[in-house]
């Protein structure tokens, strides 16, 4: 779409000529300040009296249309609109703003006449893309998806390089169902305009899918290729929250978890409350081995009140890796707190069996421990068979930690899965 501020910096350049010093010239300077400020009731009420004072003057009918059409009074709009087109015909601003209005309005079908109707040889560059990219949304939305590709593809034939007729023809290429050129579109615009932030995080989410349809490992691996870098460029450029948290999850999703873990400690320094990017750099830590940290960040995240599926997720998360540190019954509650009850009674199960044999495990390290220390007590008085004696009964304890250790280490690892 046209920026505003280049359609004012236009229309302020015939403002002197067209209006006369004093209260009309005062109506039209405050209506536009107010515009760019977003009080759009206030500045049509201006645009009005612009209107009543010089109603042959199509430029007080476009502010006003405008002004309207972002109240959402798209009646009103395009009836001043279609005015100031009446007043100059010719000038592509009006008929470019009534199209969008129309098209705002879901009446396509008159804003594609209406811009089939302009000469579109004696318009500038960009006033010949921006029509196209008008024409071309109307007709995706008249179903013919493939006939708007053809008139963009000609369009980018003339002019290779704009990036919003890239963003268009993207649009109708998913309209179609060729969602490869898509990617290869946005990615293309992205490139093209770096600030167009939009068609980036399209782009990485488009990869992303593309990614998980591969059904091809090599397909799959470019895909997710592609997507780590538009997110990485997407987030060095601009390091905002949702940036840094998009990166991190086409690392995660790329299997590159030390450079996902990065991305969303970002995401959390960016905004520590948001339990998402907490959830999703525990996640990335226990796919590590950092568990400790995991788990701190993923109680952070119950703590920052997720929504109702988050929350689930959480614990589930939770429940895995407190039961991969033995922590049963702590494990058991969040397994519960997931809706996992079936699970949760597994591990109340495994935790009855173990918790003898946890007990003889704590008895036999103490145990061992203090024959240690009888031992160095009597080789200090140099009694060799005293210290034979404690040395043969501490290894046969020793043998039993192992063993029990060995089967803990069989149900730890069944417990991780």
């Amino acid at each position: 779409m046209i920026p505003s501020c280049r359609l004012l910096a236009v229309t302020s350049v015939v403002v002197a000529v067209a209006l006369a010093a004093g209260p009309v010239a005062a109506d039209w300077s405050t209506g536009v300040d107010l515009y760019h400020q977003g009080r759009f009731a206030e500045a049509a009420e201006h645009f009005q009296a612009v209107v009543k004072s010089n109603p042959n003057w199509p430029g007080g009918y476009l502010m006003l249309g405008r002004c309207q059409l972002a109240l959402e009074n798209h009646d009103e709009a395009i009836e001043n609109l279609r005015t100031a087109v009446d007043l100059d015909p010719d000038d592509p601003t009006n008929t470019a703003t009534l199209a969008r209005a129309l098209m705002t309005a879901d009446r396509h079908d008159e804003a594609r006449e209406l811009l089939d109707g302009l000469d579109a040889d004696g318009l500038s560059p960009d006033w010949k893309a921006e029509v196209v990219r008008m024409q071309a949304a109307c007709l995706i939305k008249e179903d013919r998806a493939v006939d708007a590709v053809a008139l963009l593809e000609a369009c980018l034939a003339d002019d290779p390089d704009r990036a919003a007729l890239h963003r268009a023809i993207a649009d109708a290429h998913r309209a179609v169902g060729d969602r490869t050129a898509a990617l290869d579109d946005l990615a293309r615009a992205f490139s093209l305009d770096p600030s167009d932030h939009a068609s980036g995080r399209a782009a990485v989410l488009a990869a992303l899918s593309l990614a998980a349809d591969a059904g091809d490992d090599d397909l799959e691996a470019g895909y997710f290729g592609r997507a780590v870098e538009i997110a990485d460029e997407l987030a060095t450029a601009s390091p905002d929250y949702e940036h840094t948290l998009l990166a991190g999850e086409a690392a995660f999703a790329a299997g590159r978890f030390d450079a996902a873990a990065g991305w969303f400690a970002a995401a959390v320094k960016s905004r520590p409350q948001e339990p998402i990017a907490r959830f999703e750099l525990g996640r990335a830590l226990a796919v590590l081995d950092h568990d400790e940290e995991a788990v701190v960040h993923l109680r952070a995240a119950l703590g920052a009140a997720p929504e109702a599926e988050l929350t689930a997720q959480v614990h589930g998360q939770l429940g895995r890796l407190l039961a991969c540190r033995l922590e049963l019954p702590e494990a058991a509650r969040h397994y519960r707190a997931a809706g996992d009850h079936d699970r949760a009674a597994q591990i109340d199960t495994v935790a009855a069996g173990l918790r003898e044999a946890l007990k003889r495990l704590a008895t036999l390290r103490n145990s061992s421990a203090e024959f240690a220390r009888m031992e160095a007590e009597l080789d200090e008085l140099g009694d060799a068979k005293g210290v034979a004696a404690l040395a043969e009964r501490r290894e046969l304890m020793n043998r039993e930690i192992a063993g029990i250790e060995g089967n803990l280490s069989e149900v730890r690892a069944a417990l991780c899965q």
